[in-house]
């Protein structure tokens, strides 16, 4: 038995568990009038505190220098942290957590066309009944907010590249990944608040409940990018961010509970088709051979968390 993708699910579940959360914390704030630029900025530079901490107490190698992939990777990963925030603010929580999650398809496409990986009849199965779950949760808005429904979709493309990315960092210890991609991000965010933000709330840091609520975002933002990197060093792309897609259902848990929203039919329906296909990618993860991961076990594994 090869544990590797076992453990690439795990991560991939707990980052969408940490991302889901983050993101429910980030529509509580904004509905307290937070400009969403602002939490996009506190996010990042919250982050960079947090992965600057863990890296130096457990002595990880952290440097802003790094190879061009590394790059890419912090630099798209900023400008889909961007679009995120954007998409988030200006859609429902549930159905902007499904444009934004609708990567794997893109992951697919461009492991063929770029990386020449063409993924596996199973795996173009899994990604084509995620997506139809993805649409039907997601249909009755998408006639509405159109500039949104745009950012989403280049939120999710250039996830995509982030994923693959990750993916050729596997050698690369995970919080030094974190690292510089929070350096990238609190520059780039730190930006786009300055250019059009409209200026830090009253009471922002003050109030202990925006403080506490605006930590949690970055403590839970923060371990969800360290479980995606871990994610995707460990697995194979496409696998991976089909799992990824379980981050709906966790949207859909937080849509209930805290906006009690009612869900129909077709919005259950699309829900067990985006729960089919993670069930089913771990449970033939357990039957996996050796390399069905497609790469050997990553030289940092051992010392990323």
């Amino acid at each position: 038995m090869n544990a590797r993708p076992v453990r690439s699910y795990f991560w991939m579940i707990s980052s969408a568990l940490s991302f889901s959360t983050m993101g429910a914390l980030t529509k509580l704030l904004a509905a307290e009038t937070y400009d969403w630029r602002f939490l996009a900025a506190v996010r990042a530079a919250l982050m960079l505190l947090f992965a600057t901490t863990l890296g130096l107490a457990l002595r990880a190698p952290l440097s802003f220098r790094g190879t061009p992939i590394l790059w890419m990777r912090s630099l798209v990963g900023s400008l889909s942290m961007v679009c995120t925030y954007y998409t988030l603010i200006h859609l429902p929580f549930s159905e902007a957590t499904t444009l934004i999650k609708s990567y794997p398809l893109w992951v697919a496409i461009l492991s063929w066309l770029v990386l020449k990986e063409r993924p596996s009849a199973k795996i173009w199965i899994a990604i084509f009944v995620g997506i139809v779950g993805v649409v039907m949760v997601a249909q009755p808005h998408f006639d509405q907010a159109r500039l949104a429904l745009g950012v989403g979709i280049l939120s999710s493309f250039c996830t995509a590249v982030v994923m693959l990315g990750l993916n050729r960092l596997a050698h690369v210890d995970a919080r030094s990944i974190v690292f510089h991609f929070a350096l990238c991000a609190t520059v780039t965010c730190a930006a786009v608040f300055a250019i059009g933000g409209s200026g830090v709330p009253a009471g922002a840091f003050t109030g202990a409940k925006s403080v506490t609520m605006l930590l949690a975002m970055g403590l839970t933002g923060t371990f969800g990018q360290i479980a995606l990197t871990r994610a995707f060093a460990l697995g194979d792309p496409s696998r991976v961010s089909v799992v990824g897609l379980v981050e709906m259902i966790f949207a859909l848990g937080y849509d209930r509970i805290l906006w009690k929203r009612e869900f129909g039919l077709t919005t259950l329906a699309g829900m067990a088709l985006v729960a089919a296909p993670t069930a089913w990618l771990l449970a033939t993860g357990h039957r996996a051979g050796p390399g069905s991961s497609g790469s050997p076990e990553p030289a940092g594994a051992a010392t990323a968390p």
